[in-house]
């Protein structure tokens, strides 16, 4: 996302902040979802800004995190499947939440 404004675009189509695990990965969606509503450009620079200014800078690793995202990415051109993927693992923690709580209304 921070690679590609169509990326941007596609993921906040299918995805929502709780859609990831971790929280730092959780809040730097958010900066760039808020971005994108304000229509404000999304790099690096914008997104720790953003971070800056809800107090979630440090919380997500800092700069050092923030900047070796686009690293762990070697194209966005299958950005698609990585969203796919997100959606994927989210629905999967979703269901084994909620057995377990059929499984604890059962006992």
């Amino acid at each position: 996302m921070l690679l590609d404004k169509n990326v941007v675009i596609n993921a906040l189509e299918v995805l929502k902040p709780e859609d990831f695990y971790r929280e730092d990965n959780k809040a730097i969606f958010t900066a760039i979802r808020d971005l994108y509503s304000k229509s404000e450009p999304i790099d690096l620079i914008t997104v720790k800004a953003e971070l800056s200014e809800t107090g979630n800078f440090e919380r997500v690793g800092g700069l050092e995190y923030l900047a070796g995202l686009p690293e762990k990415v070697p194209t966005t051109a299958n950005a698609q499947n990585y969203i796919k993927i997100v959606e994927e693992k989210s629905m999967t923690r979703r269901l084994i939440e909620t057995a377990n709580e059929l499984v604890a209304l059962r006992i």
